[in-house]
């Protein structure tokens, strides 16, 4: 899914780390994005990367309403799940 999304925004110019930014961005909002940036995907898993403890517990609260809006942007099989964890940005 996701190269599909690359091939229609003109293959290499956009990563897939760019495309996973701007949907991550979409789901939480302006204010969660400068706390929390998604690193990677492992076997359907986002890991993301939050600044405070605060923001982790926030976005936890939150997880099951941000994990089926990335859902809905990348598809179903994309992201089976969203670890969050504090760590570097």
């Amino acid at each position: 899914m996701l190269d599909g999304i690359l091939r229609n925004l003109g293959g290499g110019k956009v990563s897939q780390a760019g495309i996973l930014g701007a949907v991550w961005a979409k789901a939480i909002g302006e204010a969660g994005a400068k706390h929390a940036k998604p690193m990677d995907i492992r076997e359907g898993v986002l890991i993301v990367h939050v600044d405070s403890s605060s923001w982790l517990h926030k976005l936890t609260m939150e997880k099951m309403k941000i994990l089926a809006q990335i859902k809905n942007e990348l598809g179903e099989s994309q992201v089976k799940d969203i670890k969050l964890r504090i760590g570097e940005r």
